[in-house]
């Protein structure tokens, strides 16, 4: 009779040996892809051994563990359909922010390439792409081919310009935008809205109906970002420092002291004394008190070269030097200075030099007479 015991316990260390190297090759996996791959913690790994030596103990017992080796390989052939992530990940239906979620917590997953993207494909996959050093948003989305919309879209990337080396983003291999809808939204205003049609919106999200209720999760198949939203995470976004009367533009008018044509280097907006003014812009205060013809000023210097101008103020509630939020409260409509009532003289600089703030993006007005 043959000595099964003396015969497992020779080919054991050369099996803890494979199974530890088995180990060593699953914690090395960056990228999750068409391959199916199990992540078993170490432990799982020793108890499995613990219970393989006492199962070559009993000669009778090597018939239960060819049944289970049998059944942990069909368990092992199907584990791809219970994982979180398969095949590049595939996003199901409307479930697109939990599938992010959920996928952003397995930190085994990544990289830098895939051969797995492809933009032919019609199922919505994504992967993950770890940011190299020095790579921009702009970079990013040229060498893989994929847009910054949608890039921004799928990451809720609230600034573009802060990306951080080694972090990982989501690249889908579609064109497109993640909406999350509203409680007066319908297919046909979100179609409309984003230039895009609602049988493209029903065939990506599986709808059979116009029925969107709020909250509901969308892909949109080669929609855009507004340029709005585009505008707000590439930084370029301004807020209305006030709601008001528009009284002056930007440009040559007639000076309201002396009737002679001069140059208007900013808006007017009446507003009733006291009326709250608000930062358009996150930045630095560099100037706060009185200048000249412009009374109680606020100055504040932002990004990409930016400066907004707050003048004829009542009172002024930011110190020079401050670092203020967009829509920080930062000073009082007044009228002083060379004022002929209370308003606000908003004025915006690029780089020293005065633009027209109505065709700035946020800064837009609402009819001929009012901002």
């Amino acid at each position: 009779m043959t000595d099964y015991k003396n015969v497992f316990k020779s080919k054991y260390k050369k099996l803890e040996k494979e199974i530890n190297k088995s180990f060593r090759l699953i914690y090395q996996l960056d990228f999750s892809g068409k391959k199916r791959h199990i992540v078993i913690d170490k432990t799982v790994i020793d108890r499995i051994c613990k219970t393989f030596k006492k199962l070559i103990a009993n000669p009778t017992q090597i018939i239960i563990l060819i049944s289970a080796l049998v059944l942990f390989t069909i368990i092992y052939s199907f584990a791809g359909y219970y994982s979180p992530v398969k095949e590049g990940s595939f996003i199901g239906k409307a479930k697109i922010k939990e599938e992010q979620e959920s996928m952003l917590n397995i930190n085994a997953m990544g990289g830098n390439e895939s051969k797995y993207f492809d933009t032919n494909n019609s199922e919505l996959k994504f992967f993950f792409y770890k940011i190299k050093q020095g790579e921009s948003l702009y970079t990013i989305s040229k060498k893989l081919g994929v847009s910054m919309d949608t890039l921004i879209s799928f990451n809720s990337i609230e600034n573009a310009h802060t990306l951080n080396q080694d972090k990982r983003i989501i690249v889908p291999n579609i064109q497109g935008i993640i909406y999350s809808t509203k409680k007066e939204d319908t297919l046909e205003s979100i179609a409309q809205k984003y230039k895009v049609s609602v049988e493209d919106i029903k065939d990506a999200n599986d709808l059979t109906d116009g029925d969107v209720p709020e909250g509901t999760v969308l892909f949109l198949p080669g929609a855009s970002l507004t340029e709005a939203e585009r505008a707000k995470a590439l930084g370029y976004l301004f807020f209305k420092p006030i709601y008001g009367r528009f009284t002056s533009g930007f440009g040559i008018r007639r000076d309201p002291f002396t009737g002679d044509p001069g140059y208007h280097t900013g808006i007017d907006i009446s507003a009733p004394y006291g009326s709250p003014v608000k930062a358009s812009k996150e930045g630095r205060v560099v100037f706060a008190g009185w200048q000249g013809g412009y009374g109680k000023c606020v100055v504040i210097k932002h990004l990409f070269g930016f400066e907004t101008v707050y003048g004829h103020l009542s009172r002024i509630l930011v110190s020079n030097g401050s670092w203020v939020k967009q829509g920080e409260l930062i000073g009082r409509v007044g009228s002083t200075g060379r004022s002929t009532g209370p308003h606000l003289h908003f004025e915006v600089r690029k780089f020293g030099r005065p633009t027209n703030p109505v065709r700035l993006t946020g800064l837009g007005k609402r009819s001929r007479y009012w901002y």
